[in-house]
């Protein structure tokens, strides 16, 4: 596991002398953050865990218990949340806990988008050392964990999401989609089919807008609420029409290159017919060419700018 490292930061008790719910978060970048946040001013006892110092830094400021890795937690808590950004990462947490010892009464929470399989073997091994295992990836992205209005795609037994409803209150509104794990992952990437293909056909279509000679800035508001309308194009738009792009990234275009990817890996595993998901991955591709990934996800336009 590694050189052992804790941050030096002290994990509070209730003020009114009752217990609180120690929750591991683990992950706690752009998304996981202020979910951590949220837990916290909700009375959670919230230990944010995450390899990068600057992200342990600001998750310190603002007020949370840090550690570096899984391995130098010293208790890990009631619940364990995973918010990390590939596959890999949450099977390499899960292993990491694994060989602490048994997890019994533990109840795991995997946030990240990583595709059903990923979740079914995770939530195997989990429950082999004896943790109890909710599928929750999230809709909602950066300003939906900001305020507390993220969807929540659930799927576990019973017991489990009883377990976590208090957990899953600050967070959003949880729909409950499954009784196992992976069924949560599967509803995501049926959502992301929709939206990495919607961002593209938005910026698709300001596109052809202005080269038919029209102000795409006008063109945005015509469209709000048309047939040809689609939540993308109506939130996404203003910030595509505009001149320059925009200073602050509201949601990477890495987030939903990265989901489309694994749109198209998955359909290919179950022979599913999805030619809209790859002509949008042609563009994702584009975008990684054009080193756009860390702009504003608005930013798919300039991959139909003339020349590029």
């Amino acid at each position: 596991m590694g050189t052992q490292h804790m941050d030096p930061a002290t994990r509070s008790g209730g003020h009114d002398g009752t217990t609180q719910t120690a929750v591991t978060f683990v992950g706690a970048g752009a998304i996981g953050l202020p979910m951590a946040c949220r837990l916290a001013a909700s009375g959670f006892d919230v230990t944010a865990v995450d390899p990068s110092s600057r992200t342990r830094e600001r998750a310190r400021e603002a007020g949370l218990s840090t550690a570096v890795d899984l391995g130098t937690v010293p208790l890990l808590g009631d619940i364990v949340v995973v918010m990390v950004a590939t596959g890999d990462q949450v099977l390499d947490a899960v292993g990491a806990a694994t060989v602490r010892g048994p997890l019994t009464g533990q109840t795991w929470v995997i946030g990240s988008t990583v595709g059903p399989k990923v979740a079914e073997a995770a939530a195997d091994r989990l429950a082999a050392a004896g943790a109890q295992v909710v599928d929750a990836p999230v809709l909602g992205g950066v300003p939906g964990a900001e305020k507390g209005a993220l969807r929540i795609l659930a799927a576990g037994s019973p017991q489990a999401l009883d377990r976590v409803r208090d957990l899953f209150e600050p967070l959003g509104r949880v729909a409950e989609v499954g009784d196992r794990p992976g069924q949560g992952q599967a509803v995501k990437v049926v959502n992301q089919l929709c939206s990495s293909v919607h961002l593209a056909a938005a910026a698709e279509a300001l596109s052809l807008a202005a080269r038919l000679g029209l102000d795409p800035a006008r063109v945005v508001p015509v469209l709000s609420g048309s047939s040809g309308s689609s939540w993308f194009l109506e939130d996404r738009g203003p910030r595509m029409a505009a001149s320059s792009a925009p200073e602050e990234v509201l949601t990477r275009l890495a987030i939903l290159a990265k989901d489309n990817a694994l749109v198209v890996q998955e359909a290919e595993q179950v022979d599913a017919h999805t030619p809209l998901a790859r002509a949008a991955a042609g563009q994702y591709r584009r975008a990684a060419e054009q080193g756009l990934l860390e702009l504003d996800d608005s930013q798919i336009i300039r991959t139909y700018l003339p020349g590029h």
